[in-house]
């Protein structure tokens, strides 16, 4: 027995070897494991407390401030100049407006001044020149000419605004009666006998050659300046100005402060407030207006203004678009104005848009009104509250699907679809696709099951219009070629490609 028991403790001695090895490579893998645990906490800890920890109070000697104190009594200077450089403070007729005494940013009736006058234009001006608005304050007592001997450099501050602007000239309007007026007639006629209507097609072909040349530039007024006075006064530090304030801080080099803000507030004037200037115009209105702004409102002003000027070069809106989208002050109360875009608004596809919405308004109301007194009479509801509320529901699902319904029309009036997003709608067929399968194992109500099969619908109908309405090969896109031109292109290539190889 004893041999046995001595090979057995010898294979008992060697598995104890051989159990040891995972053990120990068990304890490295932990000791790694808990190294790494280390690294990863110690890591996390120092951007914790680089980005969570409290900052570390700035020396006051290293903030910048506003020179001037909120409420104290400021003088105002408004001169008009057609140099960009003004200097010349002893012109009185170059000064259109002084104001004395307004309190600095104070909330107040006495802060806002207003002032309404006619501005004669000056030959120069008529000829596409320019002209600028100077605005000086300073604190009640000081001059703002610098050749004054009063003169005090912080004490006085400024800024200069461009009265003109520069847009490019409208398209003449080529639209025409088809059927025309006794005098156009006549007019006509006797042309047509000189035997000079040759002469009135070439001057019209000449016009159209005009208009699709190059962008003309000319001038136009500005009937309104809105001078606003930044209210702030935040302490910042010499390299931590916010970006979207740096470029208005207009900084004292002596003390390294900054001088109050001047903004020059063109949110609400409107594109088509604007006065071209040419030949015939012998006055102009200007409107001024001082008072001050929050700080929260000049940035959000500012923010919405770089959002449209993003856009504007992206290609993604056009100028004047953006006047679209603001709330109409030419009342006492600021009320929502919609317009339609000047593209949209003179082609045919508005007139067609008008008598679809038309008609199918009538449908809205006359299905709207029969659902409602059908479940007043059919359905059983909590209270009145309650029908008039499942009756607005369904003002609602009918009204989307009516709303998809116009375009229907216009595509069987303009008897194409090629001016339809085809990507963006296969996108939101597909979504619409997921929504179907939701409606057969989601319970929901009757209606917004309908509203989900009316897409698919409103797409067939797209799908059967775009197989009656073929894309016209002739068409011309807007790089100038058509989808003739490039399969005339790629045959000729093919045939001197054949020719070099025989």
């Amino acid at each position: 027995m004893a041999p046995p028991a001595a090979a057995g403790g010898g294979g008992g001695g060697g598995g104890g070897e051989e159990g040891q090895q995972p053990r120990q490579q068990q304890q490295q893998n932990g000791f790694g494991q808990t190294i790494t645990g280390i690294i990863r906490i110690a890591v996390f800890w120092y951007f914790a407390s680089k980005f969570f920890s409290p900052k570390k109070p700035t020396d006051p000697s290293n903030l910048i401030s506003n020179l001037f104190q909120k409420g104290e009594p400021l003088d105002m200077w408004l001169y008009l100049s057609e140099h960009e450089k003004f200097n010349d403070f002893g012109n009185e007729a170059s000064l259109v407006w002084h104001e004395t005494n307004i309190p600095y940013v104070t909330w107040g009736p006495e802060s806002t001044r207003t002032l309404s006058l006619k501005y004669y234009p000056s030959q120069a001006l008529k000829n596409n020149g320019s002209l600028y608005a100077h605005v000086f304050f300073a604190r009640s007592g000081y001059p703002p000419d610098p050749n004054d001997p009063e003169f005090q450099p912080q004490a006085t501050f400024g800024r200069t605004y461009s009265v003109v602007a520069y847009l490019p000239k409208s398209r003449s309007d080529k639209r025409k009666s088809l059927l025309g007026n006794t005098k156009e007639g006549e007019a006509v006629e006797s042309v047509a006998m000189h035997g000079t209507m040759l002469l009135q097609v070439a001057d019209d072909a000449e016009t159209d050659s005009k208009d699709d040349g190059p962008d003309e530039w000319i001038a136009y007024w500005k009937p309104n300046i809105t001078i606003n006075l930044v209210e702030d006064f935040t302490r910042y530090g010499h390299n931590a100005v916010p970006p979207n304030i740096a470029p208005y801080l207009n900084i004292e080099p002596s003390t390294g402060n900054y001088y109050p803000t001047i903004f020059f507030n063109e949110f609400w004037l409107l594109r088509d407030k604007l006065i071209a200037i040419n030949e015939s115009v012998t006055e102009l209105p200007l409107n001024l207006e001082v008072g001050p702004i929050s700080m929260m409102k000049w940035q959000l002003f500012l923010q919405i203004d770089q959002s449209f000027q993003i856009h504007r070069s992206y290609g993604s809106m056009l100028e004047g678009e953006a006047d679209e989208l603001k709330i109409d002050r030419s009342g006492r109360i600021p009320m929502l104005r919609f317009r339609d875009r000047d593209s949209y608004a003179s082609n045919k596809t508005k007139e067609y848009d008008d008598i679809a919405m038309k008609y199918l308004s009538y449908v809205l109301f006359f299905l709207v009104a029969c659902f409602s007194v059908y479940s007043l009479m059919y359905e059983r509801h909590k209270s009145w509250y309650s029908w008039i509320l499942s009756s607005l529901t369904s003002c609602v699902y009918m009204f989307g699907f009516i709303m998809m319904c116009p375009q229907l029309f216009i595509n069987y009036k303009l008897k194409s679809v090629a001016h339809l997003p085809w990507r963006q709608m296969t996108y939101k067929f597909l979504n619409t696709i997921i929504d179907d399968l939701f409606a057969f194992v989601i319970k929901m109500p009757t209606l917004h099951r309908l509203s989900v099969f009316r897409d698919d619908l409103i797409f067939l109908i797209y799908l059967y219009q775009r197989w009656v309405y073929p894309v016209d090969k002739k068409r011309i896109n807007e790089f100038g070629f058509g989808g003739e031109d490039e399969h005339g292109q790629t045959s000729a290539i093919a045939d001197q490609d054949d020719k070099k190889t025989n």
